[in-house]
């Protein structure tokens, strides 16, 4: 129903009535800015989620407004991964036959949302046997069990951080193929656990790829994330990523196992922001936001099944390249997200913007998407891997090499985060910041072989005055990206000089 003059927010809202031919002066985009403002001055990102009466009674009449407004503009209406749900992509299915025919495959992290659902995908393959390897405890065996079995299926409990137990299955089992997806997925998580994310997901990988070549296994392909394309990352999370792509990037350069990889985007199938709207929907209380501008591109189970097992066909000895869904959809709004699922509930729920929590803090940087190209952009591959990537032969995936490295370089920083682990008394701040110097070092090492003009086109690209301000952000907010650019010119101009 539309809102008089009578509202109690009246004087800070606009009021929108939907009897009246006067709303069409006003686009609903800044209908929709104007009542989003509205609500970041009546609850300041960074303040403690809102008790009072009256503060949410006025929240509740702005969320009905911005409801509203959503609709006027043709939203709401459908859920906005409507289109995400029903995708599907090829599988070079006679390939992926041949490769698992009579082998044993090793699922790490097979309990997970992806794991089982690759698990269930593997079963109609002719494989020997699925080995599911998981740190959750469901009626697993125990890793000092480990025999060689005749069951087609069989479970471990174990840790991919400890290398013992790791050992102890892949001598009993003798696997031929490791789909390696053990990992701290949750970025806040991640924040929260420096430590344990960064022994489970960067020396957990590095234990599975020293068994892989300590068993001649014959492949193994691993899950990386879109946010690992960032060019230089903080967060913990994206960053462990980054240099699990590179430790599989040393790996194929120097073993016998061939190695693939994938980058997944946000699944829908376990959304952790679905998940939290559910809840605070389900509850009746209000629903906390990050922020109106936050994005996310989404794919299904099936999509990253699918390119599992694509990158099992595709992958080449020596030779390590990521797969990536080619079609993504457009973003969508995590606010549109929450709105609709307050809609559908038939209940009147307020929101408010809490500000972005560590493990969500860094912003779109513009300069990551090839604006050369702009129809063929994805926000799992950044304008420089793009350079060098080609479109798979059924047109649904993106298919990107690694980019090299200065191998010296990432050794002698991921050994100083190594050393820092083996104090347990080590602050995890300072755990996070050697990780970072580690990015930072390595990728710089990377885009000093980029192509010049490149570089400078990201460079114009992120910094544009006609778009760096249109989400909010600042040059400053990029400001290390900028420098890494930049510093990667001079570290060229400098040995071309020598």
């Amino acid at each position: 129903m539309p809102y008089s003059n009578r509202s109690p927010v009246s004087e800070m809202v606009p009021v929108l009535d939907t009897r009246s031919d006067h709303t069409d002066l006003i686009s609903s985009a800044n209908q929709r800015g104007a009542i989003i403002n509205a609500i970041k001055q009546l609850v300041p990102a960074g303040s403690p989620q809102p008790q009072d009466d009256l503060v949410l009674s006025k929240l509740t009449l702005l969320t009905d407004q911005l409801i509203q407004a959503y609709q006027a503009a043709g939203q709401l209406q459908a859920d906005p991964f409507e289109d995400v749900w029903n995708r599907r992509v090829y599988c070079h299915k006679d390939i992926v036959e041949a490769r698992l025919k009579d082998a044993t495959v090793v699922v790490t992290g097979g309990r997970g949302c992806v794991g089982s659902h690759l698990i269930q995908a593997l079963e109609g393959f002719k494989v020997k046997k699925i080995v599911v390897v998981d740190v959750a405890d469901q009626g697993s065996t125990p890793h000092s069990a480990a025999a060689p079995s005749k069951q087609q299926k069989v479970h471990y409990t174990a840790d991919v951080r400890d290398f013992d137990q790791l050992d102890q299955i892949f001598a009993a089992e003798k696997p031929d193929v490791i789909f390696h997806l053990a990992a701290i997925r949750l970025p806040y998580v991640a924040e929260q656990q420096v430590r344990e994310a960064i022994t489970t997901n960067i020396f957990g990988t590095r234990n599975v790829i020293r068994l892989c070549e300590k068993y001649a296994v014959k492949q193994c392909i691993f899950s990386s994330t879109g946010k690992a394309s960032r060019y230089i990352t903080g967060e913990v999370y994206a960053a462990t990523k980054k240099v699990c792509e590179w430790l599989f990037t040393q790996a194929t350069q120097h073993g016998s196992t061939t190695y693939g990889m994938v980058r997944f985007t946000h699944m829908l199938d376990n959304s952790s922001v679905c998940e939290q709207y559910n809840r605070k929907v389900e509850k009746g209380g209000i629903v906390n936001i990050h922020a109106p501008d936050k994005y996310i591109c989404a794919q299904n189970v099936h999509e990253a099944v699918s390119l599992l097992l694509n990158s099992l066909a595709i992958a080449q000895p020596q030779q390590l390249e990521f797969l990536v869904c080619r079609n993504l959809g457009w973003p969508v709004e995590t606010l549109e997200i929450a709105l609709h699922k307050i809609l559908q509930s038939g209940k009147r729920l307020p929101i408010y913007f809490q500000g972005s929590p560590a493990g969500y803090e860094e912003g779109f940087f513009r300069g990551q998407v090839d604006w050369d190209d702009p129809t063929e952009a994805n926000m799992l591959v950044n304008a420089i891997e793009k350079a060098s990537s080609r479109v798979d032969s059924s047109g649904d995936f993106i298919v990107s090499p690694a980019m090299p490295f200065c191998p010296q370089t990432f050794e002698t920083r991921l050994a100083a985060v190594e050393r820092l682990l083996e104090n347990p008394e080590t602050p995890e701040a300072n755990l996070k910041t050697s990780l970072a110097e580690c990015v930072l070092a390595v990728a710089r090492s990377m885009y000093a072989k980029a192509p010049v003009e490149l570089i400078l086109k990201v460079l114009n690209w992120g910094t544009d005055p006609n778009y760096l301000g249109l989400d909010g952000m600042t040059l400053d907010a990029h400001r290390y990206t900028i420098r890494l650019m930049i510093e990667s010119l001079a570290d060229r101009r400098s040995q071309s000089v020598a």
